[in-house]
């Protein structure tokens, strides 16, 4: 979507329509879990940027974005949890986008939820809320800008409440916008959202503007907070370039399970949809003297086998590992999975020769080592 398109229905490109369905996917799984929490009161969700809810895809067709998606999720799931709530907040500067996302739900019937709207800047819309009055409220809070532009102050609250945050970085927009900066809010607005100068964003490499990102995120977080994670699903064109990185960000170790799953079932079990130039089923191994990886991977697109590969990078030195200590040490990887993957991944394992048991694996051993 340009940033000048002030249409009241957008068009939607594949990628982002596979963005629907993986935040779709995810708050079906984490709105359950929330609200079989017996001190849950019931789940708050977010939508700072909510567009109208409707998209045009690439043959003309309407397709119903996130809000609406989530919305009648949220319907049918909280009737199976008598006493608690689903609240949905949708935001968008565009009044027009805002009236036709009310609607659209409104034809739909929803009645088993509260729904608010709000016509208003995103930053002041968040800055707005009273989030302490949301006590045993578990928030999803969904932050989608259309290029490179993140208020800290606004989503700081909701990085240190018990909630969850998926904020869009997106990363196409930098390494050209940042160059051609010229005015002094666009340049505000890169320097605010990477929190270092202009010139420094200059000569920085692009493929290190999600790691900037990211310690920014932990930067944000209380330090009483110590286990905090973060998970980036990342989105390509069909040129494989990268467009954005989807961040969700958590206090509790279940939400990035839960994302990293999602993310890898979305992509068709693996790390993202990127096009790769490499056979996967080749062999990675050479059992020889020495047992040597072979460099295949595609740092930016990782599959079942590169889960095995870096188990083995990590524990082979140990001989016999249990495996709930490889799966622990996955949980809070923040690319690689285990819920949903454990088959899958002891399957691999085995390629490689390593032993599997009920409760541990043992790595082969290497020529000369006595039995």
């Amino acid at each position: 979507m340009s940033k000048h398109d002030n249409s009241i229905i957008t068009e939607a490109a594949p990628h982002t329509i596979k963005k629907f369905e993986l935040i779709e996917s995810y708050v079906d799984e984490w709105a359950r879990k929330i609200l079989g929490f017996g001190q849950s009161k019931g789940v708050i969700y977010i939508d700072c940027m909510s567009n109208s809810g409707l998209y045009y895809n690439e043959k003309k067709n309407l397709v119903e974005g996130t809000a609406i998606r989530v919305a009648r999720k949220l319907n049918d799931i909280i009737v199976s949890y008598p006493g608690k709530k689903a609240i949905i907040l949708f935001n968008d500067l565009e009044k027009a986008r805002v009236e036709r996302l009310k609607n659209e739900i409104e034809k739909l019937n929803l009645n088993n939820i509260e729904v608010i709207y709000h016509n208003e800047d995103c930053d002041s819309f968040l800055q707005g809320l009273n989030s302490t009055e949301w006590t045993e409220f578990n928030t999803l809070l969904l932050y989608d800008p259309y290029n490179a532009s993140i208020n800290w102050a606004a989503i700081k609250p909701f990085l240190n409440r018990w909630g969850e945050v998926i904020i869009n970085h997106m990363a196409f927009d930098t390494p050209r916008g940042v160059t051609q900066a010229k005015k002094k809010n666009v340049v505000r607005r890169y320097e605010e959202t990477y929190q270092r100068d202009i010139d420094s964003l200059k000569e920085t490499d692009k493929r290190e503007l999600d790691k900037i990102i990211v310690s920014i995120i932990k930067n944000n977080v209380q330090k009483t907070n110590a286990n905090y994670f973060i998970s980036l699903a990342p989105f390509y064109s069909r040129r494989n370039g990268k467009l954005y990185s989807l961040i969700h960000c958590t206090s509790n170790i279940e939400g990035i399970k839960l994302y990293k799953r999602i993310t890898w079932k979305t992509f068709g079990n693996k790390s993202s949809l990127k096009k790769t130039h490499y056979d996967n089923n080749q062999p990675t191994f050479d059992f020889g003297a020495e047992i040597a990886l072979q460099e295949t991977a595609d740092p930016e697109c990782y599959t079942v086998s590169d889960i095995a590969k870096y188990i083995f990078e990590t524990f082979n030195t140990k001989k016999v590992v249990l495996l709930k200590e490889i799966y622990a040490d996955l949980d809070k990887h923040p690319i690689f999975p285990s819920d949903g993957y454990k088959n899958e991944i002891k399957a691999e394992l085995k390629k490689l020769g390593i032993k599997i048991s009920n409760t541990t694996i043992t790595f082969p051993q290497k020529q000369g080592e006595v039995q």
